[in-house]
């Protein structure tokens, strides 16, 4: 019984604590209420994927770092970085174990960029900073993979870099207002109901896509043999159909492509053996479909 009393006050005193700490100002400034810590947004899985238009002659890759803190910054800070290619040899390494078909990706080309390393300034009452590297992407090898690798080194605060988003490896993907996913039908001439098919449109330059001619396999091990090249003319309506290494298509006339609907209507033949077969395809983009709806 003794004991019951005792418990009483004291749990009638954390009570009172406790409704006192709710009913403070809300707007009491409580001042910094974490360590400030430096990191590279989007880095916590090493790689970063961004997808870069053909259209654009002169692009940018854009780096953004932050400062985590309750309070935004009170004087400017300069951060530090630096290109580095561990962070790719890293990359490949995690990403191969296992799988024994990994094709590891390459260091982009320095001669499409210009920079080794350099600095960016968060400025005061902010809590992140860019750093932009002017970059030309266009005639690039969109077969391969390519990076550029960077590393967050140091800032002129010594506050804390987070070890575990420290470094990024910025992979462009190259697209066109052609490329993407499609889904359509795919016909022979001597055949009376279409096929199927999703065929991926792959941006080559500003205004030509790769894709799998009629249904043929999309296999990359058949990319000299299986695909066809679609230029679009200036008009931004006449597509041209061509052979794209060592497949054997000819254009028949009469192929077209509409900006609305982004639809590709498509004349076409090309040799399978010695027989030469005649396609109708009607393609449209899937995101344009999604809108329709």
């Amino acid at each position: 019984m003794n004991r019951k009393i005792f418990l009483l006050p004291v749990t009638m005193a954390l009570v009172a604590t406790f409704s006192v700490s709710c009913n403070k100002d809300p707007l009491a400034q409580y001042g910094e209420q974490y360590k400030k810590t430096v990191y590279l947004v989007h880095s916590e899985s090493i790689e970063y994927v961004r997808e870069h238009s053909f259209e654009n002659v002169d692009d940018t890759i854009t780096f953004s770092i932050y400062c985590s803190s309750s309070e935004p910054i009170t004087s400017d800070l300069t951060v530090s970085l630096k290109k580095d290619p561990r962070v790719l040899d890293s990359l490949n390494f995690i990403n191969s174990l296992g799988n024994a078909n990994y094709i590891p990706k390459e260091l982009l080309g320095a001669e499409r960029y210009s920079f080794e390393n350099g600095s960016t300034i968060i400025r005061t009452g902010t809590q992140y900073g860019l750093l932009k590297i002017p970059v030309k992407l266009t005639g690039i090898d969109v077969d391969k993979e390519y990076v550029l690798p960077i590393t967050l080194t140091a800032n002129d605060r010594a506050f804390d870099i987070n070890p575990k988003l420290q470094s990024i490896a910025y992979r462009p993907v190259m697209i066109n207002r052609f490329s993407g996913i499609f889904t359509g039908s795919s016909k022979l001439s001597t055949e009376t109901s279409p096929r199927a098919i999703s065929p991926k449109l792959v941006a080559m330059e500003r205004n030509k896509v790769r894709l799998p001619i009629h249904n043929l396999s999309d296999d990359k091990a058949m990319l000299a043999t299986n695909y066809m090249i679609l230029t679009i003319q200036e008009d931004g309506k006449s597509v041209v159909v061509e052979s794209y290494k060592d497949s054997e298509v000819t254009d028949e006339g009469g192929s077209e492509y509409d900006a609305i609907s982004k639809r590709f209507t498509l004349n076409y033949s090309y040799k399978d053996g010695a027989t030469k077969r005649s396609i109708k395809s009607i393609i449209q983009n899937i995101d344009a479909i999604e809108n329709e709806l």
